[in-house]
């Protein structure tokens, strides 16, 4: 009877325990998908640009089946040449998306069901992050922690929200359902289980490298467990089994795709897997040959050998060389060397600020889960626990994008390590009350209460801290936090800004594009926007987001930069009908109330903001189309092509720093502009003619605007009246404001900014900035600045000096930039005159980050010498500093610890450095020679950072002009 008590307890524990497990598990879903719907309050939308090509996919093989697809030639992209889409694409995605719909989608449409889509496969996800935990740990716990915070991470949600129809989603989802089967299937003893996990798995896995190429990375992790099982496990026959099963079902599925295909079998994922699974199958022989105090030697020996033979590999190049964002991921310093993948905001470097940001509390415990990992020796899972957090966050420290694997490996880990923390606590309270249940055998029951008292406090304190911990980075601070990660309008309801707002401006303009252009219309636009074109605006596109040729996207970058008849030309070249751009700023309210169009701030995600990628891509130099600042237009720009089709016109410039307007550019300065359309509708004597204009441009309300412009290609123009002048107006407009007779409302604005008289569309920008409405950058003292400006100097202008330091590698142009640091450029143009710096040597030089020069030390000795770097002019300038970006070719000062010790050592940045912002004084910027500046940066230093040959960096004079 007692033992039937006993049996139905225990069934009632395990019950309880099940049921505790689905309510935790049901918790991670909903919050997983709540938080993943959560842009739904932007608009039902699908997200991005990819998403609308994949939608579009995946209806050709609901629409045609799957034959047809794995056939379809698609012309009406990348024109004339078209697309092999199941080779350039994402496959699996399609495939498993149309065959979930004609199974589940019932009488849902096919968008609808798109959008849903990333919603529910990312919050199932947080069951299969629970059950690879459980795996590995071989406890529930740990699992169910992972599960939740898998639920609530950013870069997960980012990549993964409402509308989100690309490859991560699937791509996760397919990777941790193959992982969990593999190390299940290691763990199982029984042939029954063993063997469909074992091929189930790989098969997943090879679904999830169909789906998303960066699913790839889930075979770097599984290939060197298995090799590291040759020397830990206990049961090679068995794992050997699964080795060779699971690597089989992957190279199967994936190469029996059109892609990845062979590229994965013979790349070097494929490679890794392949003879990962050789080497234990080997391993596995010779082991069970030998003695084990002789096993482990030959089984190094065994490693080496296959070391060796991929490294021959890799160095004859005998695999399949995949694609440079790969490479990339592997060597993070190629990226500076392809423009256009830099270009990609999601190809960014991430930041140690975007890991705190990301990850918080949970980096910590994620340290005690590799020390863990490290510690325990029984549980060879365990040690996969490691090389998939160690591995994750390599590959994730080149790409923003590649934060979901970061955020994979630190869930893992920190859910160990807090599991650890709460065992380790809850391991005393145990103890305490088997300590106190003997002692109340002998009847001192107000002992065991007072004692339990005691114990229970402290494991309470812990786990509330661990609580509060654990809750921060969800609701602080109030912009990055976890939950606000989530709140991302989808791209095509902001226009791809990082407004958390709403507009029907893209929405409109395509739907009128497919209502009222001719169905064989060729649209040329840059290349962020070919998905949206072909999609939703139904029209044939010479580009998109797939950049299979990337010859055509400089092709189209040097269309838009080239002067306007040169870029129409190549416009024809193209055979294209119509250009689109998209324009983005602030509208301001006209302080003249007989004249009400407003005046115009630009940039915050539209083409001007990305006019010197474009530049860039297109081979051109730089420095010749913007300002010093990298973003505002010099005149080349705004005769070129785009610079015609951007309907504005500067009329001055505001700079913050003094709060003067002037009719020139001054560095730290912004722009104003009033609209000018230079290709009007109707007019077909020009190259183009604009044909469409989004509303909020249209409109000459106050605010944001999102404009979407769409010209016609005048196929018959002829280049005889196209000499670059001004409209009359516009000339007028800005001789009146350079010898100060400005129109009224003009005059009324350079006024209003001088006494604060009238400031309301200035307030109003300020007010815009500081609430999060625009994303300009202007200082918080802007008004005070205003306000203390007197009127007589309104509309101040400095012309800024330039220099030429001639260097033993070359001439390097700087321009400087008095208005900001004038004590700084004074100081450096008085000792070049002098003749200080002839035959200095750049003294520090750090690849990467900085070169240094400016002590009068390094003219004689060699680069040994400790005294270099502690020189200067014998006195100190106090510090200037300002708002400009310690960008690449930035020249700034120098100096020790202390802020106002600056003297005659100045450094040029190598590459973006923000962090030195408002720490050391820019003064001014390289504007030709770059490359000397990189030449002298490659120089052979010793361990100083010393050039070893002090002649390769040595700057013969500066001329100043």
């Amino acid at each position: 009877m007692a033992g039937r008590e006993l049996l139905k307890s225990e069934k009632s524990r395990r019950t309880t325990k099940y049921l505790l497990i689905i309510a935790v598990l049901c918790l991670a879903f909903s919050i997983a998908f709540i938080l993943r719907a959560y842009p739904i309050k932007y608009g039902f939308y699908l997200n991005e640009f990819d998403p609308f090509f994949d939608f579009r996919a995946t209806e050709y093989i609901v629409n045609n089946g799957y034959g047809p697809y794995l056939e379809w030639h698609d012309y009406k992209s990348w024109f004339p040449d078209g697309r092999e889409i199941a080779e350039t694409s994402q496959s699996g995605l399609h495939l498993t998306a149309a065959t979930l719909y004609k199974i589940f989608g019932m009488n849902m449409s096919l968008m609808d069901f798109t959008i849903w889509f990333p919603v529910v496969i990312g919050s199932a996800s947080t069951v299969l992050m629970f059950l690879v935990v459980r795996a590995i740990t071989g406890s529930t716990i740990p699992g169910l922690i992972s599960s939740l915070f898998f639920a609530v991470s950013p870069a997960i949600i980012q990549r993964g929200n409402l509308g989100w129809f690309k490859s991560e989603p699937l791509g996760l989802f397919y990777g941790l359902g193959g992982t969990y089967l593999f190390l299940s299937a290691l763990k199982d003893k029984k042939y029954k289980f063993l063997i469909p996990k074992a091929i189930f798995g790989g098969i997943l896995i090879g679904l999830a490298v169909t789906s998303w190429g960066g699913a790839q990375y889930f075979v770097i992790p599984i290939g060197i467990f298995i090799i590291v099982l040759g020397f830990v496990s206990k049961d090679l026959k068995n794992n050997l089994i699964v080795a060779v099963l699971f690597t089989a079902s992957v190279i199967l599925v994936a190469g029996a795709f059109p892609r990845p295909g062979m590229s994965f079998v013979l790349g070097l994922p494929g490679l890794l897997l392949i003879t990962s699974s050789l080497f234990l199958l080997v391993t596995t022989v010779v082991r069970l040959k030998s003695s084990e105090r002789r096993a482990t030697l030959k089984t190094a020996i065994i490693l080496g050998i296959f070391v060796i033979i991929g490294m021959s590999i890799v160095v004859g190049g005998f695999y399949k060389v995949p694609s440079f964002r790969y490479l990339n991921a592997i060597n993070p310093f190629l990226s500076s060397e392809n423009k256009l993948v830099e270009s990609v905001a999601e190809h960014f470097t991430p930041t140690i600020v975007d890991y705190f940001r990301q990850f918080s509390i949970l980096i910590i415990f994620a340290g005690l889960g590799i020390w863990l990992s490290f510690k325990n020796k029984n549980n060879t899972n365990m040690i996969f626990a490691l090389i998939i957090g160690l591995t994750g966050i390599y590959i994730s420290a080149t790409f923003a994008r590649l934060l979901v694997f970061a955020s994979i490996s630190i869930i893992i880990l920190s859910s160990i390590g807090i599991y650890q923390s709460i065992r380790a606590i809850t391991s005393i309270r145990t103890e305490a009350e088997q300590t106190l249940t003997t002692s109340n055998k002998s009847g001192a029951k107000a002992q065991k209460n007072m004692k339990l008292k005691k114990q229970f406090l402290p494991y309470a304190g812990f786990a509330a801290i661990l609580i509060v911990m654990l809750s921060i980075p969800m609701v602080y601070d109030s912009n990055t936090n976890w939950i606000t990660s989530a709140d991302v309008p989808t791209s095509i309801a902001n226009g791809g800004t990082n407004y958390r707002l709403t507009t029907d401006d893209w929405i409109e303009t395509l739907d009128w594009m497919s209502k009222n252009t001719p169905v064989d219309s060729v649209v040329t636009a840059w290349w962020d926007y070919g998905y949206w074109i072909t999609t939703l605006g139904n029209r044939t596109s010479i580009a998109d987001n797939a950049t299979i040729n990337q010859t055509r996207i400089e092709t189209i970058a040097k269309m838009f930069i080239s002067p306007e008849e040169e870029g129409w030309k190549i416009a024809n070249d193209l055979k294209s009908d119509y250009i689109l751009i998209y324009v983005v700023g602030q509208k301001l309210p006209s302080l003249d109330p007989a004249n009400p169009s407003p005046l115009y701030v630009l940039g915050s995600g539209g083409d001007e903001s990305k006019k010197h990628w474009f530049i860039r891509i297109g081979g051109f130099n730089e420095s010749e189309y913007v300002e010093s600042n990298g973003d505002t237009p010099k005149q080349k720009y705004w005769d070129s092509l785009l610079g015609k089709m951007m309907p504005f016109q500067t009329i001055g410039f505001y700079n913050p720093s003094t709060g003067t307007l002037s009719p020139t550019y001054q560095p730290n300065a912004i722009p104003f502009y009033i609209k000018d359309i230079k290709y009007p509708k109707g007019n077909t004597s020009e190259p183009l003619s604009l044909v469409y204009a989004s509303k909020s441009f249209e409109s000459d309300d106050p605010g944001l605007f999102f404009g979407v412009l769409v010209y016609k290609v005048n196929h018959d123009f002829k280049a005889t009246n196209a000499n670059g002048t001004s409209p009359s107006n516009i000339t007028t407009l800005a001789s009146s404001l350079a010898n100060g007779t400005s129109p009224s409302n003009i005059t009324t604005l350079a006024s209003s900014l001088a006494n604060g008289t009238s400031p309301s569309n200035i307030t109003t920008l300020a007010s815009s900035l500081a609430n999060g409405t625009s994303n300009l950058i202007l200082e918080s003292n802007v008004l005070n600045n205003i306000n203390n400006t007197s009127s007589n100097n309104s509309m101040t202008t400095t012309t800024n000096n330039t220099a030429t330091i001639e260097t033993t590698q070359g001439p390097i142009k700087i321009e400087f930039y008095p208005d900001v640091a004038p004590n700084h450029v004074k100081n450096f143009q008085d000792l070049a005159s002098k003749g200080f710096y002839d035959g200095v040597v750049f003294h520090r030089i750090v690849p990467g980050f900085v070169i240094q020069a400016g002590d009068p030390n390094t003219k004689n000795g060699n680069s040994s010498n400790d005294t270099w770097g502690t020189g200067g002019p014998g006195y100190t300038i106090n510090q200037e500093f300002n708002n400009i970006p310690h960008e690449r070719g930035i020249l700034s000062m120098a100096r020790t610890n202390d802020p106002n010790s600056a003297g005659s050592q100045f450094f040029i940045v190598l590459n973006d450095s923000k962090f030195l912002d408002n720490q050391y004084t820019v003064f001014g910027k390289v504007t030709e020679g770059l490359e000397i500046v990189d030449k002298i940066a490659n120089s052979t230093t010793n361990a100083m950072d010393q050039p070893e040959d002090p002649n390769s960096a040595r700057i013969n004079k500066i001329v100043l002009q």
